[in-house]
């Protein structure tokens, strides 16, 4: 826009399936009354709020001038990883949605030096030598190592200001990174979404949904961390003692990571109340969180994540009941249901059981929740706060983060029309020590139609003596698969 200053945003935006994306689109679509906002992403053909133009990622740094800001939305998914290598290139303001960002790391063949040097950098003091020789020595990494490191460092150390949404996200990076090196971090919420969350009357006849059914929901991707064994053990408590209540989980499942749908269907009350929609749409999770009589976002271990549920819990006026620590912790006693980490299943089976019998008792949380979303947590206000934190940051001095391990050596294979497993033999057999190995093929449909032909492809191509670290699909002047291997 003509008269304001130039920000350009890298971040995923929608239609890709992350809630960060969406988080991004309502922030640009505040920050373009500050700014004239042009967003890099990966996806070229990504949906942007009105006037804020797209611009492929790879290219973005050429319409950058000297007075330009520049803001990055970091996650801990393979979805970022073009967020973070922007980084090292321009550095800027960083929304940290997460402290851990090692799953980053792993998932983005980072390499497995530049992982063992981030965990000596991002943990407390004598865990880096103990858990970094179980992954170097024996490949081990347990489910502990991306709660006690951080790999932050470097995001610390190459931006301009970097921004968090709480005080415990915050305590926790200098508790690992020390006060010097986290000066520059400051706290904005979660901002609330500016969209008008449908009416539940309207909401529950859409969905099917009895008025007088009393309906637990919980949202996004199912992990362990949100502690669905918790809540099945209660919701199983509060339904032999004779709660009527539906659970509905409105959101995709992860088997590979926590098998819900068979720890459901081992629990012989539950089963029959509960259902698992699969991943929604924007509108239809509105649908679900307005229809639902309380919004279920348990978490432990905290690692000090935010989540943009809850925030549509709030603006809705559905009851939420949380963990009582981390960031929720921080959120009013009345506006959100707190429950303690100390007997966790008992209490929620008795607050379960409470609303059961009497759903306005959540009705009247609910609508604090909102009260309190409105006040604190609107667009307008959380557009504002970012500006504050941009404008101030142009100042800061960026240090040099320390140097980046060498990357291991990288041989590349034609894998196209057949790879064949002789010249792998041959050509790894030559290295000494970890190495990088691509797959190159002439385009990235030929590795589609690879791996559809040859499902088996990595067990039968990979030497016995070679272990598989990571891999990733590499895009650009030389597509191929990228295996990063010890």
């Amino acid at each position: 826009m003509a008269g304001l200053p130039r920000l350009t945003s890298f971040t995923p935006l929608p239609p890709e399936r992350n809630g960060i994306a969406d988080y991004a689109w309502h922030l640009l679509a505040g920050l373009a009354r500050h700014y004239d906002c042009v967003t890099a992403c990966e996806d070229w053909l990504a949906e942007a709020p009105e006037k804020v133009a797209v611009t492929d990622a790879a290219l973005a740094h050429r319409g950058l001038g000297p007075g330009d800001r520049v803001l990055h939305q970091l996650g801990n998914n393979a979805g970022h990883g073009f967020v973070l290598r922007a980084l090292r290139r321009l550095p800027g303001v960083v929304t940290l949605h997460d402290l851990g960002l090692l799953h980053l790391h792993e998932v983005t063949g980072e390499g497995e030096a530049a992982i063992l040097a981030g965990m000596a950098q991002g943990g407390l003091p004598g865990l880096a030598a103990s858990f970094g020789r179980q992954w170097r020595d024996h490949g081990l990494a347990p489910r502990a190592t991306h709660l006690l490191f951080d790999l932050a460092g470097e995001v610390l150390a190459a931006s301009r200001a970097v921004i968090v949404h709480s005080q415990f996200a915050r305590q926790k990076l200098r508790l690992f990174h020390g006060e010097a090196a986290t000066a520059h971090v400051a706290v904005v919420p979660h901002l609330l979404p500016p969209v008008a969350m449908p009416d539940r009357a309207a909401a529950r006849a859409r969905l099917h949904l009895a008025p007088e059914e009393v309906v637990v929901l919980t949202a996004g991707f199912a992990t362990a961390a949100k502690r669905f064994d918790w809540l099945i053990v209660a919701l199983d408590e509060a339904l032999r003692r004779g709660a009527a209540l539906r659970w509905i989980h409105a959101g995709a499942e992860r088997p590979e990571e926590y098998a819900l749908s068979r720890r459901i269907a081992a629990a012989p009350e539950v089963a029959p109340r509960a259902r698992i929609t699969g991943y929604l749409p924007e509108a239809a999770l509105n649908d679900h969180i307005a229809a639902a009589d309380v919004l279920v976002n348990l978490r432990f271990p905290s690692n000090g994540e935010s989540s943009g549920s809850i925030a549509r819990g709030l603006a809705a006026g559905t009851c939420c009941m949380v963990s009582d620590s981390g960031a929720y912790a921080e959120l009013p006693g009345d506006a959100v249901l707190h429950i303690p980490l100390a007997e966790a299943v008992p209490r929620l089976a008795e607050a379960l059981l409470a609303i059961a019998a009497a759903p306005e008792k959540a009705w009247a949380i609910g609508a604090a929740g909102r009260r309190h979303a409105e006040a604190e947590l609107a667009l307008p206000r959380i557009a504002r706060a970012y500006e504050a934190v941009i404008e101030a940051s142009r100042e800061h001095e960026v240090r040099r983060p320390p140097p980046r391990p060498a990357e291991a050596p990288l041989v590349v294979l034609p894998a196209w029309p057949l790879p064949q497993r002789r010249a792998v033999a041959e050509a790894l057999g030559r290295q000494r020590g970890p190495c990088r190995l691509l797959l190159a093929v002439p385009r990235l449909d030929a590795l589609a139609e690879l791996t559809l032909e040859l499902p088996g492809l990595l067990s039968e191509l990979l030497p016995p003596e070679a272990r598989l670290r990571a891999l990733r699909v590499q895009a650009g002047a030389a597509p191929g698969l990228l295996l990063e291997l010890g």
